[in-house]
């Protein structure tokens, strides 16, 4: 279950990069810039601004998972996503996160860009949500991405089951591991999730792979103050690492973008913040250069 496919993507592990976004995440993080990515299911995001009411949509074959209530078009979040729905508003105004894609026809439409992943070092990334919830299916692709000479990359939260991590390790996968935290009760609180297990995967990642890239996503109120960033990059510091190299970290300052897609989802936005100013950025990168990480913002 796939929720997008993104092309021409810099930020997303090395060279020009085509990002596959998986549906499913066991975690809440409060400042999620994929809400719709959160759920397992297909789910409709719908912009009334760009609603023309041509009532395309209300087509009894969609079996009323849009409605029209008080001159309003809507969607019905009780009712099931059928498939096409998405394809039949001229405006945009809905569409439907959330589709099915075969691993043999997921490779075969990536591969369309194989060009740019020749001659920028670039490849496939698999995102989401949390790739990892859905490891069987990322082994599947993976290998067959890597049958036809694409790199493969995932960005991770680690928050699964060491099985599901497991799955996947003997594999020749940049690794792109979020490290959020390093305070078990303020993880938990604002991500829903257990740091004990987190922290283990990312031991166990650190330890068996020379390719890992450790992704600090900065959020105002969360990690920004100077004994968290203090803790997360002493946590780094301490890992037992297969590379010999230094260090490679990526920052990624809060940003609110997802603002619309809550409203779209219908759903409030736990984690309205400005984002954080440039100095307090600076300062993580400077410090975290000093312990000698090579260090770069990513998007």
């Amino acid at each position: 279950m796939i929720f997008d496919v993104q092309r021409f993507c810099t930020h997303d592990g090395p060279g020009i990069r085509t990002v596959v976004f998986l549906k499913g995440c066991s975690m809440r993080c409060q400042w999620c810039s994929n809400p719709e990515s959160q759920k397992s299911k297909p789910e409709i995001l719908f912009d009334a601004g760009l609603c023309l009411a041509c009532r395309a949509c209300l087509n009894p074959r969609f079996g009323g998972a849009m409605q029209e209530l008080e001159g309003k078009i809507q969607p019905d979040r009780s009712k099931p996503v059928p498939e096409g729905l998405s394809k039949v508003c001229p405006s945009l105004a809905l569409r439907v996160a959330g589709r099915l894609a075969a691993p043999r026809a997921l490779v075969n439409e990536v591969c369309k860009d194989s060009a740019f992943f020749v001659r920028s070092g670039g490849g496939v990334t698999f995102s989401g949500g949390e790739p990892l919830e859905q490891a069987g299916y990322v082994l599947q692709c993976s290998r067959l991405f890597q049958q036809r000479g694409v790199s493969v990359a995932i960005e991770t939260s680690l928050a699964v089951e060491p099985r599901a991590l497991e799955l996947l390790l003997g594999s020749p996968i940049e690794w792109l591991v979020d490290v959020k935290h390093v305070v078990p009760q303020k993880f938990r609180r604002q991500t829903g999730g257990s740091l004990e297990q987190v922290l283990t995967n990312i031991r166990r990642v650190s330890k068996a792979s020379d390719r890992v890239t450790y992704r600090i996503p900065v959020i105002p109120g969360f990690n920004d103050c100077a004994s968290e960033r203090e803790g997360l990059l002493e946590f780094l510091s301490s890992l037992e690492r297969a590379s010999g190299g230094p260090i490679r970290l990526e920052l990624l300052p809060y940003h609110d973008l997802a603002a619309g897609k809550y409203v779209q989802l219908n759903r409030p936005n736990p984690f309205n913040r400005k984002p954080l100013p440039e100095a307090v950025v600076e300062t993580w990168k400077l410090e975290a250069e000093t312990r000698g990480f090579v260090v770069n913002r990513g998007g």
